[in-house]
């Protein structure tokens, strides 16, 4: 259904979206959803030869890779959605919080993320140094306070992009959910400078940025946060 935008244009999809928690029955799309906005992320593309991110495979790996990442953070109730008028989700955060709900190893294991390794490790990957993931900051360390939340993902449908879903899910559900169970303050990274602008814009303030040295490539990493 087309819609007529804030410019009077009828070539973009509007609607209005039921902020909820993540099902189980969401999934698929979910999925679709964090692969959509994340196979272009500076991060992935770096990790992989162009080779490989031209072909099929590299969308079923990270299919595979999101699937994990959404079958463990759905385990924790940690998965939030704003679903369409027919309950199809179009925009997802998957958030992680430093008491309680947290995510460990353990969860990863025990869903079988050491079956993705080897598979990643044969699939073009530009390089990889075990301690690299020691380089960026632990974002729970970076925030004063005792309750803290991070936004690990946040995705919104591509046909929807530049309507505020991804500010109203940040500010109308997330927001007021986290507050309202004693948390005080949202932290969450990002590699992009375009993301950095959004964040901004949403009250978000740069708490740390820095080059990264990674294994298949440099990175400019930022750390935001806002109190609620």
């Amino acid at each position: 259904m087309d819609g007529i935008n804030m410019l009077g244009m009828t070539n973009k999809e509007v609607i209005f979206l039921d902020f909820r928690s993540g099902l189980n029955s969401d999934k698929p799309q979910i999925i679709n959803l964090l692969v959509d906005s994340f196979k272009e992320y500076i991060t992935t593309k770096n990790m992989f030869q162009q080779e490989f991110r031209s072909s099929a495979k590299f969308d079923k790996l990270l299919r595979k890779y999101f699937a994990l990442e959404v079958n463990v953070f759905m385990k924790k109730g940690l998965v939030y959605v704003g679903a369409d008028g027919k309950g199809k989700p179009r925009a997802v955060a998957l958030i992680e919080f430093n008491q309680g709900r947290q995510i460990s190893n353990w969860d990863y294991l025990s869903m079988d993320g050491l079956k993705l390794i080897p598979q990643i490790l044969i699939s073009g990957f530009n390089g990889f140094n075990a301690f690299d993931i020691f380089k960026f900051e632990d974002l729970f360390d970076l925030v004063k306070g005792k309750k803290k939340c991070a936004v690990e993902y946040l995705a919104v449908d591509k046909s929807l992009r530049g309507q505020g879903i991804g500010s109203k899910m940040l500010n109308n559900h997330i927001s007021p959910y986290v507050k309202k169970i004693g948390y005080r303050n949202i932290i969450l990274e990002t590699n992009t400078q375009k993301n950095v602008k959004f964040y901004k814009k949403n009250n978000f303030a740069v708490r740390s940025v820095k080059k990264v040295n990674l294994s298949h490539g440099d990175v400019k990493d930022w750390v935001l946060s806002k109190a609620i």
